[in-house]
């Protein structure tokens, strides 16, 4: 709608619904709703010819309408059309992004409360930096929000952990819950905001599709998909880009031929340890377009510096292939650290006790605590992780020999040392105990899906 001032007689009335005059001081008329296209305009002509105006003040009238209308088609239009442009702008997402439900036009703020978590009872002791570090190995955190007693400054025992995507935030309320951290039982779960109605609208999410996170960033998206290729056809295999670094951020999607090869790949390949990192696996939750993955780094300059597969049989684990798959990708991996950065524990702040518990049935939750207490007469301890491990662990070369290891991280090497004279051959509720020092690398590679973390 356009309008115009028009100076006129006092006595003009209006004959036209498609007019609404405003009289002041009898001389000026406001007119609202002059059309925008050439047959309104030209009603309204006809309107104002059959008002009691004469020629001159019909002329007049025709000439600002002239006017009105050449400005909707040059300098408005101009305007409009850099607005729009602006806004398209605004809403372009970044190159690269994998991320089904803002690419299918979901809104984001929807996206942001279905890809939330509520985290409750957290030892008092941890940060937000912890609770990211533990939480990341689902998919990408974009925020930590603790609440904090603002007299003492400490949080006050629960927050919010909000994901890139919805998988991330369903993979962790699936596996996080009643787990231990800092020796108290997590309680994960939705934030109050969270309810049926959230649901209503999404994309739905494809049944071939499935959502990987903590994978190895040394392997490659076409790896990727030679690992999950037993399972059957793989139809696409994108993983999220970090467009800074030219790498993958560790997570994913895989799609497949048929929805059976989905739900088994979800089921067996969940905690698969691959690269010395435990995959964890589940079907997606939003629908919509996958992106490019890692083919977006394509559009950068450059820096300075197969066959289709039949679905395969049920089974009750991953199939030979993706064994036989991940021991070549272990190995490699493993043969380029030791050819980047051989080992040196010499230098280590890292304890490594064996043979402190019989077996796993042994391990309390009070076991973490009490290292710590012992621990902590050598120096001072950043943490201490309880590590149970898994058959293939135990079969591995270079890995601790012992069903439970106990882990303690000094902050520096000299309380390490003092440990290792400590604990080394000393009998602990009926068992001599194994100490050496690790490699800080393989601990951190071993103990990144730990749950079982204490801090003093």
């Amino acid at each position: 709608m356009v309008a115009s001032v028009v100076e006129m007689d006092s006595s003009f009335e209006n004959t036209s619904k498609d007019l609404t005059p405003v009289v002041s001081a009898g001389k000026y008329i406001f007119l609202s709703n002059i059309g925008t296209t050439n047959s309104s305009n030209n009603g309204l002509l006809a309107a104002l010819a059959s008002s009691g105006l004469t020629q001159e003040q019909q002329e007049g009238v025709g000439k600002a309408l002239a006017y009105i209308q050449e400005l909707q088609q040059t300098v408005f239009k101009d305007v409009l059309d850099a607005e729009k442009k602006r806004r398209e702008e605004e809403n372009k997402l970044p190159a690269g992004t994998v991320n089904p439900g803002l690419l299918a036009g979901m809104d984001a703020r929807t996206l942001s409360v279905i890809s939330r978590i509520y985290v409750g009872s957290i030892n008092f002791e941890l940060t937000d930096e912890h609770i990211h570090r533990v939480f990341s190995e689902f998919g990408s955190v974009c925020s930590v929000s603790m609440s904090k007693d603002p007299a003492t400054g400490r949080h006050k025992g629960f927050g919010f952990v909000e994901y890139e995507v919805p998988e991330a935030a369903a993979l962790a309320l699936e596996t996080m819950n009643g787990t231990m951290l800092g020796g108290r039982q997590l309680k994960i779960g939705r934030p109050n905001n969270y309810g049926a109605s959230v649901a209503q609208g999404f994309p739905p999410p494809p049944p071939e599709r499935i959502y990987v996170a903590n994978v190895n960033r040394a392997i490659a998206e076409d790896v990727l998909r030679e690992i999950f290729a037993p399972f059957g056809t793989v139809v696409a295999c994108v993983l999220s880009p970090d467009m800074a670094t030219r790498q993958h951020r560790g997570w994913g999607f895989i799609e497949f031929a048929d929805a059976a090869a989905a739900e088994q790949a979800a089921r067996d390949m969940d905690r698969f340890l691959l690269g010395n990192l435990v995959l964890r696996v589940r079907l997606s939750v939003v629908g919509g377009p996958l992106g490019e993955g890692m083919a977006a780094l394509d559009s950068l300059p450059e820096p300075t510096e197969g066959k289709p597969q039949t679905a395969s049989p049920a089974q009750t684990g991953p199939p030979q292939q993706v064994v036989d798959m991940a021991a070549i990708v272990d190995r490699s991996i493993g043969a380029a650290a030791d050819t980047a950065q051989p080992s040196d524990t010499a230098t280590s702040s890292i304890v490594l006790l064996e043979n402190v518990v019989g077996g796993r049935a042994d391990v309390d939750d009070d076991l973490a605590a009490d290292m710590a207490v012992e621990g902590v007469k050598c120096g001072k301890i950043a943490k201490v992780v309880v590590h149970v491990a898994s058959e293939r662990e135990l079969q591995q070369t270079g890995s601790p020999h012992s069903e439970v290891s106990i882990f303690l991280q000094y902050v520096d090497v000299d309380s390490a040392k003092r440990a290792l004279e400590l604990f080394d051959g000393r009998w602990f509720a009926g068992r001599q105990v194994n100490a050496q020092l690790y490699d800080p690398d393989a601990y951190r590679v071993l103990t990144s899906a730990d749950t079982m973390v204490y801090m003093p």
